[in-house]
């Protein structure tokens, strides 16, 4: 096992760049999950609303109380540049001006060109506070047409507007008692990323490493057969990968004290199928002994161009028929689509989902084999040359 151990003390040197990827996806984890646990109480957002009062009657003072019941109100001077700046600087997120003659007009059931404002278009606040407004004048003109009379028609609008009731955001799981929620499925869903980067930037250079033209002569130069260097290369690559998955699995099990139960297996399975398929795709790289450069290109593009195209970073349901068609040529998405049925994101179906079992591994298998294959004729190629130099000198 003379190349298992060489490659263990390469791989020592390369850990720590591996670990940087691991660390934050559980750090990421972590915040993700206490985030989910938290009391999910509704608040609603106050805004920080300037109001300047032109016409300074009972009326436009009690709208002015009104919206300041569930906004903060701030102060700033009636100038045009002093506003801007404070909404460029984000001090205000929204200036209102109550046009002279709002009562007068309102009380005449005239609900145009009550108000100026000053704001930022396309922001939240325009259109809260537009509602906000419309709604306003609307219950009071209502409650005139009804024979109130001004006074009483403000007063019923700002006691009606104002009740409000205690929400609780409930999240409940299609899952039911399987045990796997959906907020845990992230946690599953973003492990090829986190697979793919922190695998490659280790196997793929250990391996390259491994496949240096001194090292390799050497190798060719002793008595290891072919079958047994790719066969060590194999195994050394599949434990360090064996290894990174059982710490996120056991970094799985202290966020869900129920992991190992229900359904949740079928996560797990899925996610050392997808490890298994990971491993497969850096040795098969690793075969062309690309240049580090070339290796951190190629980590990036897989890693990132898979997490995009089958639904890692962007849920299944948004992407077009057209992406997803062509996404079903990676492993990523047969992971993905298991992970969503386990979830019960998509209805649950035990057939589909060995089904998306047994296509990753077709993929492992293939890429195996032609890890095989590469190796074979760059390793005899290398023989051959060598014999050929030798001849030569004779």
């Amino acid at each position: 096992m003379q190349v298992f151990k060489a490659m263990l003390k390469v791989t020592r040197k390369r850990l720590p760049s591996s670990m940087i990827y691991i660390i934050v996806f559980i750090v990421i984890s972590v915040l993700v999950t206490n985030a989910s646990t938290k009391d999910n109480r509704f608040e609603i957002t106050k805004l920080k609303i300037c109001v300047f009062d032109e016409d300074d009657t009972p009326e436009s003072r009690a709208l002015t109380e009104f919206i300041g019941k569930n906004n903060d109100i701030v102060e700033i001077n009636n100038d045009r540049d002093v506003i801007i700046d404070s909404l460029y600087y984000m001090r205000v997120d929204y200036a209102l001006v109550i046009n002279k003659g709002y009562a007068e007009r309102l009380s005449a059931g005239d609900t145009a060109d009550l108000f100026g404002s000053y704001h930022i278009d396309e922001k939240y606040s325009v259109v809260y506070m537009g509602q906000l407004l419309d709604e306003y004048t609307s219950s009071v003109k209502a409650y005139l047409t009804m024979g109130k009379s001004m006074s009483e028609a403000v007063a019923c609008t700002g006691q009606a507007l104002n009740q409000s009731a205690e929400v609780d955001m409930l999240r409940v799981d299609k899952g039911g008692d399987s045990h796997y929620s959906v907020d845990f499925a992230g946690y599953f869903q973003y492990m090829p990323y986190i697979l793919i980067s922190a695998v490659f930037i280790v196997v793929c250079q250990v391996l390259t490493t491994m496949s240096r033209k001194d090292i390799r002569f050497r190798t060719n130069c002793s008595c290891i057969k072919s079958s047994s260097y790719t066969f060590q290369l194999f195994f050394g690559s599949g434990l360090f990968v064996l290894a990174v998955w059982l710490f996120l699995m056991i970094v799985g099990a202290i966020l869900n004290e129920e992991m190992y139960t229900g359904r949740a297996w079928y996560a797990v399975l899925n996610s050392f199928i997808m490890s298994v398929v990971v491993t497969a795709m850096a040795v098969f790289i690793a075969s062309f002994e690309p240049k580090e450069n070339v290796l951190n290109l190629i980590t990036q593009a897989l890693s990132l161009g898979m997490s995009f195209l089958c639904g890692v970073f962007i849920p299944m349901e948004v992407l077009s028929d057209s992406v997803l068609s062509a996404a079903r040529f990676l492993p990523v998405y047969w992971y993905i689509s298991a992970n969503n049925m386990i979830a019960d994101i998509t209805p649950f179906n035990h057939g589909k989902i060995v089904q998306c079992y047994l296509i990753q591994l077709v993929f492992a298998a293939t890429l195996i084999l032609l890890t095989i294959l590469v190796r074979k004729v760059k390793y005899n190629g290398a023989a051959i040359t060598t014999n050929v130099k030798k001849a030569a000198v004779n």
